[in-house]
C-alpha cells in the first residue's frame, strides 16, 4: 500500500510511504486524520484507472493532502486487511476516522465525484483537531 501525504518543503513534493500489515497501525490505526484507503488488485483494470484518478486527487489538490491520508492496498500483497475489511470487490474505497469505516465505496467513481467525496469527507473533522 501507498500512503499520499504532504511533508513541508519549498516545492510541495509528494511522497509515497508503503504501508503492510506490520506498520498499518502506526500509520493508518492511530492516525490523528481521516483516512481514506483504496483497496485494489493488480490485474483488476478499474483498479488501475482509479489509481491513477487517485494519484492526479493527490496532486492537484495538495492542501487536501494535508488533512486526510490517502492511502492504497494492494489485496494480493495485504490479504488479511482486505480480509479485516471485508473487501469483496475492487476498487473499493474506505472512510475510515479514529478505527471506524464510516463509508465504504465499491467500483471505479469519476474523478469529480472522487473529490467531491474526499472533500466532503475532509470537511466533516477539519473543525475536530
Amino acid at each position: 500500500m501507498r500512503l499520499f501525504n504532504i511533508f513541508s518543503s519549498k516545492n510541495k513534493s509528494i511522497k509515497a510511504l508503503e504501508i503492510n500489515e506490520a506498520n498499518f497501525n502506526q500509520e493508518i490505526a492511530e492516525s490523528n486524520l481521516p483516512v481514506v484507503l483504496d483497496f485494489y488488485a493488480s490485474w483488476c483494470q478499474p483498479c488501475q484507472v482509479m489509481s491513477s484518478l487517485i494519484t492526479r486527487l493527490v496532486k492537484e489538490n495538495q492542501d487536501l493532502a494535508q488533512k486526510v491520508k490517502i492511502g492504497k492496498v494492494d489485496i494480493e500483497v495485504n490479504p488479511r486487511l482486505a480480509e479485516m475489511f471485508k473487501i469483496r470487490s475492487t476498487p473499493s474505497l474506505l472512510f475510515i476516522h479514529e478505527q471506524s469505516v464510516l463509508e465504504h465505496s465499491s467500483g471505479l467513481l469519476p474523478y469529480n465525484e472522487l473529490l467531491q467525496k474526499v472533500q466532503e469527507f475532509a470537511e466533516d473533522f477539519e473543525t475536530e483537531e
